[in-house]
């Protein structure tokens, strides 16, 4: 495989997370931008031909935060293109704001934090009982005319295909031991909310899970890479 990647980052160090991994090994070359920094995201004809933008804690549904309004603008016109989208929390919230979905927090008011099974509605796609990272307390309705691969018993839309090519995760595979480790310790206030895990029932859990889930995500990134490739050459 060969294409440039626009791969759209909000947190700094950068981490060396699993999905740009895949691109890398796929061959894609790489342009990484940080819009909450002002970077201006591209225009539909600077040539990228996949995107995968990464989470964040803001609110898709702030225009006024540090780089929202700019997001809002972007995926706007990248969806007018056709062209492959891969969103991990963040970027699943924006797309399906985009559709017309409702964001925000459950009524319940519980977070995921930590290793929860999948309720896998596409079984072909998301194995049933994946356990998989979470770290959210924000999440989006399923829009009108979009499939929901999977669900978890506090969140119903964990999975999504919104359409050939372009698909949304609100849980975070691809974030290596040490990271999760980080947002244990940065904010302790994460495992004391309502519906999360301690950091021992997480440490214990990941020593099952983490290798699976890892395994899990490189064949779904590569699937979504041959679908994209497909795609262009069908509309090309």
């Amino acid at each position: 495989m060969t294409g440039r990647a626009l791969v759209i980052h909000h947190l700094r160090p950068v981490p060396e997370d699993a999905a740009t991994a895949v691109l890398i090994e796929a061959g894609y070359e790489l342009d990484r931008r940080f819009p909450i920094e002002g970077d201006a995201l591209s225009h539909p004809d600077e040539g990228h031909d996949i995107v995968l933008m990464h989470g964040s804690l803001a609110d898709v549904t702030k225009s006024e935060a540090p780089g929202i309004a700019e997001e809002q603008r972007w995926i706007e016109a990248w969806w007018g293109t056709g062209r492959p989208f891969f969103g991990i929390c963040h970027g699943l919230q924006l797309a399906a704001q985009l559709l017309g979905a409702r964001v925000g927090s459950p009524e319940h008011g519980q977070a995921e934090f930590g290793y929860y099974p999948l309720i896998s509605h596409a079984p072909d796609l998301v194995p049933d009982g994946l356990h998989v990272f979470q770290w959210h307390y924000y999440s989006a309705d399923l829009p009108v005319g979009c499939k929901r691969l999977a669900s978890s018993a506090l969140y119903p839309n964990q999975a999504v295909r919104f359409g050939p090519a372009r698909y949304g995760l609100q849980f975070h595979a691809e974030l290596r031991l040490e990271d999760q480790q980080f947002l244990r310790t940065a904010d302790s206030g994460w495992t004391a909310r309502a519906g999360a895990q301690g950091t021992a029932e997480q440490e214990d859990l990941a020593a099952q899970h983490f290798e699976p889930m890892r395994a899990w995500l490189r064949g779904f990134v590569m699937a979504w890479l041959d679908e994209a490739q497909s795609l262009d050459r069908t509309t090309s």
